[in-house]
């Protein structure tokens, strides 16, 4: 008999009630009785715990329940819970007895399949690991010997790269692999991530200078360039900022609260134009809300989709009410520590929703290239698996607009850089932007990256097909070779085409005897030789 075993305490050092917190409504206890109930090779499940609610959760999905006594409490080793089960149900019934741990709930192993490798491969204790090789406890397989015994018994490790819930950005992390959005997000028509174009957007904060005419042309000029969006900024100048604080940027040093007021101007009337006039030109078109009331005026007038800019990466009242509206979210990076990021992903997601793009960024107007640190991307797709991650750039336009395809190159799946009609105009952000041609460059070296990148598969692909068949070489005769002699390294050669034997099957050939007469020239067979 082979049984699971699901620990499952009701206290966690850790995370306070782990094992209850729920994933689409349903407990990790729950899900790891489930993951145990989809295979045939388990013949019956068990929860060893020490709570009522814990158990009224297994009996009702369908598992035993075994109450573990106190010694087996705190931080008791999983492998005496695990041998406390198999002794209560007699250790000489079960064959093996596989360990279920319910912080592990995105764990991808075909449990079948492993089980199957174990007793094949008459292997004792079998655990699992991640993709660094480090042990993550997320199922272990004992042997009815490993079960009655010590070591020294025979091991193995099987990977499963899950995650291990320790925190509240781990259970955050696990929830959104499990969820729809780890791989793809739809906004309007657009499909965003893993396998879709790069969705390029043209960010044109307040460069429209507060004149709908020019806000207008912008979008028009974007569509026509080939941007699948076109972003602004919403806010109010006295919620940006103090009155106090001033300008950081170049030029003039004065007050930021003057500077932004200047630029504020636009409200629902003029967004509800906006928005329409995008969605006739099939440019999809949404704003960065620098606070709560921006970003509710922009929800009420359907806006797709919202850009949570960096400085406001730590705002988690303004990221909540955001998340709340239930639409895709994009979320810049720029000046933030990794606990800060972790802090605002967990935030998000604990609202509910799971749409969030994170973007690598440099938060400085502009970036020197120097400091533009592209492998930022790498290592947010290495600390955030889960999410699509993009790059908003803030390099000044180079002459070929080459830096944003790089960032294609390196994983990017959102490309968004400032843009303007004109950049010798002053009063916003003109002078680091890319102006229209920029723009069409942009669009055409990512829409060139995209189609030379491919999909990374190794193997021999159907343009290769007719240059192999043609330009490899096969073993031919470099002499008239007579029937009876034993074949010598100096008789062979490779000609092309490969129509007979590949040059790795020479040695194969040599000290063989000719069955018959092989012409000079002539392609070898193994069936000329003996």
């Amino acid at each position: 008999m082979i049984i699971a075993v699901i620990p499952a305490k009701r206290h966690s050092n850790r995370l306070a009630d782990k094992n209850l917190l729920e994933i689409d409504g349903i407990s990790l206890v729950a899900h790891a009785i489930r993951y145990a109930r989809r295979f045939k090779s388990v013949d019956e499940i068990f929860v060893s715990t020490d709570s009522e609610e814990v158990a009224r959760i297994a009996g009702r999905n369908g598992a035993r329940v075994h109450f573990r006594g106190p010694e087996l409490g705190g931080e008791a080793p999983l492998v005496e819970v695990y041998r406390d089960v198999a002794k209560k149900l007699g250790r000489e019934k079960i064959s093996f007895l596989v360990g279920v741990q319910p912080d592990h709930p995105n764990r991808k192993s075909d449990l079948d399949t492993l089980i199957g490798y174990v007793r094949d491969n008459r292997i004792d204790d079998l655990r699992t690991a991640d993709r660094h090789g480090k042990q993550n406890g997320a199922l272990r397989i004992m042997s009815k010997r490993a079960l009655m015994t010590t070591p020294p018994f025979c091991t193995s490790i099987a990977r499963d790269d899950c995650i291990n819930i320790h925190s509240s950005f781990d259970f955050a992390m696990a929830a959104h692999e499990m969820s729809p959005y780890s791989k793809e997000i739809v906004v309007g028509d657009k499909m965003i991530g893993t396998g879709n174009p790069t969705f390029v957007i043209a960010e044109a904060a307040c460069n429209h200078m507060c004149d709908v005419g020019m806000a207008k042309e912008i979008l028009d000029l974007a569509a026509e360039a080939g941007a699948d969006a076109v972003k602004f900024q919403t806010y109010k100048a006295e919620r940006l900022t103090r009155k106090g604080a001033m300008t950081y940027w170049r030029g003039k040093q004065i007050p930021q609260i003057e500077y932004y007021r200047k630029l504020d101007r636009f409200g629902a009337p003029e967004y509800e134009s906006l928005f329409a006039h995008g969605r006739e030109k099939g440019v999809i078109t949404f704003s960065t809300p620098f606070d709560i009331q921006s970003a509710e005026m922009l929800n009420g007038l359907g806006a797709p989709l919202f850009k949570i800019a960096s400085c406001d990466l730590p705002d988690s009242r303004l990221l909540k009410r955001v998340a709340g509206f239930g639409k895709p979210v994009i979320l810049s990076t720029g000046g933030s520590t990794v606990e800060e990021i972790e802090c605002a992903v967990t935030t998000f997601f604990a609202a509910g929703n799971h749409q969030l793009i994170l973007m690598a960024c440099m938060l400085s107007y502009p970036v020197k290239n120097e400091d533009a640190n592209l492998l930022r991307i790498h290592s947010l797709k290495a600390k955030f698996p889960g999410l699509i991650v993009g790059l908003s750039d803030h390099t000044e336009p180079d002459e070929h607009m080459v830096i944003p395809s790089l960032g294609v190159v390196l994983g990017a799946k959102v490309i968004e850089k400032h843009f303007t009609l004109d950049r010798n105009m002053s009063g916003s952000g003109h002078f680091f932007s890319m102006n229209p041609e920029d723009l069409k460059k942009m669009v055409r070296n990512v829409r060139l990256v995209e189609s030379v990148l491919g999909d990374g598969a190794l193997g021999v692909a159907e343009a290769e097909n007719a240059a192999r068949s043609n330009a490899r070489r096969s073993i031919v005769a470099e002499r008239e070779i007579q029937r009876g002699e034993i074949i010598e390294s100096s008789m062979l050669g490779m000609k092309r085409p490969a129509d007979g034997l590949p040059g790795w099957m020479m040695d194969e050939l040599l000290g063989k005897r000719a069955k018959t007469k092989i012409q000079a020239d002539q392609a070898l067979a193994m069936d000329m030789v003996e």
